[in-house]
């Protein structure tokens, strides 16, 4: 049947794997701005070429744009729903349509190896593309409200969409660069007699930094690395 080849088309597309925070920064500034007629670079000025890339990947996977970045009805009303009161609502529908095959099982019970081989069968990619697939659909779905096993969040469990805090939040490191605690020490002069990239882990948090910022990070943590800095 047509419908179904369409599904199966639908399916074998990567689903997004920019950062949830440039999603939802971007759509607060449609809030702001406006839906504009098109979709294109000169309303991305914000974002990196590859991050742009990347965000533009997402809204036609999600159904927001159409052929030369034209926005559809559902990205107005998704807009339209932020801020409004309305959001999770407007966004689960969202997610439900577009990630059926994640639905299909019960994400509150699931295991973690059910949940990757049916995310891995429904939408195949690259190992290292998959993971920020995951991620990606994980916020997305934690700000939407739906209730995801802690067993599957284990370790890289989203923060809940609140504002973020001005002090320095704790930072797990990557097991690239495993140095140094993950916390400040409390008003024991912690810097002292510690590396550069010791400090600058000890005050980031990569759920609170975009594709750019992140990025920008890691080049600078290798370069340390690279000096044994």
């Amino acid at each position: 049947m047509p419908g179904g080849s369409s599904e199966q088309a639908k399916s074998a597309r990567t689903p997004p794997y920019t950062s949830y925070r440039t999603f939802k920064t971007f759509i607060e500034d449609l809030r702001e701005h406006g839906v504009p007629s098109r979709i294109d670079r000169s309303v991305l000025t914000r974002f990196s070429g590859v991050v742009g890339t990347q965000l533009m990947h997402a809204l036609r996977f999600l159904g927001l744009i159409e052929d030369h970045g034209r926005p559809t009805h559902r990205l107005k009303e998704l807009v339209s729903a932020h801020g409004a009161g309305h959001w999770p609502e407007m966004l689960l529908e969202l997610l439900r349509r577009e990630y059926a095959p994640m639905f299909a099982i019960d994400l509150e019970t699931a295991t973690p190896s059910h949940f990757n081989e049916a995310f891995r069968k429904a939408f195949p990619a690259a190992d290292a593309v998959v993971q920020k697939c995951v991620t990606f659909f994980l916020y997305a779905a934690n700000d939407a409200g739906v209730k995801i096993s802690g067993r599957i969040l284990k370790g890289r469990k989203p923060r809940s969409p609140t504002p973020r805090r001005k002090h320095a939040p704790a930072y797990a490191p990557m097991k690239e660069f495993e140095v140094g605690p993950s916390r400040p020490q409390p008003d024991t002069s912690p810097i002292e007699g510690k590396k550069p990239s010791e400090i600058l882990l000890m005050h980031l948090d990569p759920t609170e930094m975009d594709d750019e910022q992140q990025a920008a990070v890691w080049t600078l943590l290798k370069y340390f690395k690279a000096r044994g800095l």
